[in-house]
């Protein structure tokens, strides 16, 4: 199996984006490359996936990121010092009403983030280098 992929939709869902005297936003979203492919270890890259797709007057990472999804239940947390976006879940013998700590989705399939629709928010500096 391969590793999945992250991808910013384009047609319809196309990015939307915005600009103010020092940002630039953006808000679109993002697609797994195949249910069967599998979770990459430390989350799939997205900052590197962002700067490609939309191409955002700075030189530098995003100021923000939020990625939601449609009501999976897995939670999407980017990772600033690598520019990944993780996917944690609650754990196999947790709950919510325990407080167990989250886990990293597994190496498996990624079925479950493929079928969820994940948008995201991205804000940059403007002009920066």
């Amino acid at each position: 199996m391969a590793l999945a992929t992250l991808s910013v939709a384009g047609g319809a869902s196309a990015p939307v984006q915005t600009y103010d005297q020092r940002t630039q936003e953006f808000i679109g979203t993002l697609t797994v490359s195949a249910p069967t492919d599998t979770y990459p270890v430390g989350g799939f890259a997205l900052d590197s996936v962002l700067l490609a797709a939309l191409l955002p007057t700075s030189n530098r990472a995003p100021l923000y990121v939020s990625v939601m999804g449609s009501g999976s239940g897995y939670i999407y947390q980017r990772i600033p010092s690598t520019g990944k976006l993780m996917v944690l879940q609650i754990p196999p013998n947790g709950s919510l009403t325990t407080a167990a700590p989250l886990q990293q989705y597994p190496s498996s399939a990624v079925s479950g983030i493929w079928a969820d629709v994940l948008t995201f928010r991205a804000v940059y500096l403007r002009n920066a280098s």
